[in-house]
């Protein structure tokens, strides 16, 4: 008989890795807010109205009192800003937001190139030259600048000199933009068209399509990422008490935001297109 029994070794259970699902859940919410507002624009803009049936003609004369309503003007500009701003969360969990920036810029030029490609096939201008997804790309791909910068600041007095310089700019960006869109630049150099607001023909015919300001959604994004260090230095949930599985279907939309921006869009169109300008049975 044995008078000492051999003791279990004690395991470490690993550090659980799952995602922050409220990150997850809000830029799937606010991607299913931009396929619809996308989707409304497309029936009321590439058929102009001349639908043969009557559901599809109920849908654009909704989609024109929507266009129109006190609801769009309020609550669009606050849903593309929530999603600029969660993709600026997002760089907290990256590994690698350089590369990120780089495959985000190659999504872009895709669809600059496509839109231009289409637009000589059907002769119609359809080309998307700066929107929603071509300014989180710039600005990804400059964070991860200010990221290398901030990771060369090894002592507090360059942490703090490295704050400032980031607080202005937040600042800087809201004040130029804002100011922007209040009085548009009148230059007519092409090249300045992404950054702020202008007005004159060749940037009406620029933002002619989908399309965004670099300028102040740089500083949405900056606040988000600013935020996302602070909030999740650990990359953990800040609401550990609800339960994922419950809200799984808005985090997976989450997780594939930028697929089910091009599908919608791609789908949407064609099929207008399709049934509406080829085959006319819409």
């Amino acid at each position: 008989m044995r008078m000492f029994k051999r003791s279990k070794t004690t395991e470490i259970a690993p550090v659980s890795k799952s995602r922050v699902w409220e990150v997850d859940f809000l830029r799937g919410l606010m991607i299913l807010c931009v396929v619809w507002d996308h989707t409304l624009n497309d029936i009321r803009v590439d058929a102009g109205g001349n639908y043969k049936t009557a559901f599809f003609q109920a849908l654009y004369d909704f989609s024109c009192n929507y266009a129109q309503s006190t609801l769009r003007a309020v609550c669009q500009p606050i849903i593309v800003i929530i999603f600029i701003f969660t993709a600026g969360l997002s760089c907290s969990f990256s590994k690698n937001n350089f590369n990120r920036s780089l495959k985000l810029i190659a999504v872009s030029l895709i669809m600059t190139l496509g839109g231009f490609a289409v637009s000589v096939i059907l002769k119609k201008h359809l080309i998307i030259y700066f929107n929603v997804i071509h300014c989180i790309a710039l600005s990804v791909f400059l964070w991860s600048i200010a990221e290398w910068f901030w990771n060369k600041c090894g002592k507090n007095w360059q942490k703090c000199i490295f704050a400032t310089v980031m607080s202005i700019e937040v600042v800087c960006v809201f004040v130029v933009g804002y100011s922007a869109k209040n009085t548009p630049w009148t230059s007519e150099n092409g090249h300045l068209f992404f950054l702020v607001q202008h007005t004159g023909e060749n940037f009406s015919h620029f933002a002619a399509m989908d399309y965004r300001t670099f300028l102040p959604d740089f500083g949405w994004f900056l606040l988000g990422a600013l935020l996302g260090r602070a909030l999740y230095k650990n990359k953990q949930t800040l609401f550990p008490y609800v339960n994922p599985k419950y809200v799984s279907p808005i985090t997976f939309i989450g997780r594939k935001t930028l697929i089910i921006y091009f599908v919608s869009k791609i789908l949407t169109y064609a099929f207008i297109y399709l049934f509406h300008g080829v085959f006319d049975i819409l």
